[in-house]
């Protein structure tokens, strides 16, 4: 198993060297920094970074046993990647910060994006392991990606994997405008443009949530555990929460369009809203005035016209 282990992370670390050799001027030997439970690999400018994920790493994954109650029985191997470029060749996207491989249990982070908020390397290695955990526990069954994704996003405060335009009425928006995409299309892969990208993983931040406030933490926790005994998505859900898959989606879409949706929409866009009608209100002004000054013209050049005196007939 140590040889078979050793070969794995020769394997990666080959590959990783072949893609950091793409950008001239970048290729290094990789340093590998061991751990108790976590190995790292990284250029050895990053070696103090190596040092914080081994740091971080004991109360992350005490964190993810102690939410789950399912043993992290694995040691994952952490990338630390040192340019930007290399990364956006290896995650396939500009918008991501990192990545996780669960079936080699590695997690690929694009260290120049962890002192960018909201992204921090211990929110970051949180989101990212708790892939690697679910996916563990998930070998019988079919995990969808909203619900990966929107698990990761509630275990990390709804820090998401991904950098692009989020707005934070982005769900109520697409809802009035009928722009939301079933779940069943985001079961396997989400869209890879920005917008469509943010709006998949605001969708299934907010589909977990919504279960949550809805059935509590158990909810989600008993949804889980159904499928790790080897239920699809849609019965464990049927089972653990009494209602059917389509029924639940139903239910949180109309949720989207709730006066309570409507008013928080209102709320986070007040200064947006108040922007907006001050904008409006000003050129109203304006052509108000610009009306009274052409009729203030006018009535000056008839008074000019008009004969003055007693002869005037």
């Amino acid at each position: 198993m140590a040889a078979l282990y050793r070969f794995i992370t020769f394997f990666w670390c080959l590959i990783l060297s072949v893609s950091l050799s793409a950008h001239p001027g970048h290729a290094q030997d990789l340093s590998r920094i061991e751990g108790r439970d976590v190995a790292v690999l990284c250029e050895s400018t990053l070696v103090p970074a190596a040092r914080e994920v081994i740091a971080h790493y004991s109360t992350l994954k005490e964190e993810l046993e102690a939410t789950f109650l399912w043993e992290v029985d694995f040691r994952p191997v952490v990338v630390l990647i040192g340019q930007r470029g290399a990364f956006q060749q290896m995650s396939g996207h500009r918008s991501f910060v990192a990545y996780a491989v669960p079936n080699k249990r590695l997690i690929v982070v694009d260290y120049t994006r962890m002192n960018e908020a909201p992204f921090t390397l211990e929110v970051t290695l949180k989101h990212e392991l708790c892939h690697l955990l679910l996916h563990r526990y998930m070998e019988k069954t079919e995990l969808p990606k909203w619900l990966d994704e929107g698990i990761a996003q509630w275990i990390s405060g709804g820090i998401p994997e991904i950098v692009t335009p989020r707005r934070p009425s982005m769900i109520t928006q697409a809802a009035f405008a009928g722009n939301l995409p079933p779940l069943e299309s985001l079961v396997r892969s989400f869209p890879m443009d920005d917008q469509r990208l943010a709006l998949a993983y605001e969708q299934s931040r907010s589909m977990v949530e919504y279960i949550i406030d809805n059935y509590g933490k158990n909810g989600i926790l008993n949804i889980l555990e159904t499928m790790r005994q080897g239920e699809g998505y849609r019965e464990a859900i049927l089972f653990s929460l009494a209602i059917p898959y389509p029924e639940l989606e139903n239910r949180w879409r109309q949720d989207q369009q709730s006066f309570t949706a409507i008013l928080s929409y209102f709320v986070l866009n007040l200064y947006t809203i108040i922007f907006v009608m001050a904008a409006l209100l000003t050129f109203f002004i304006y052509i108000r005035l610009l009306i009274r000054k052409k009729r203030l013209r006018e009535e000056a050049e008839d008074e000019e016209l008009t004969p003055q005196g007693p002869w005037a007939s």
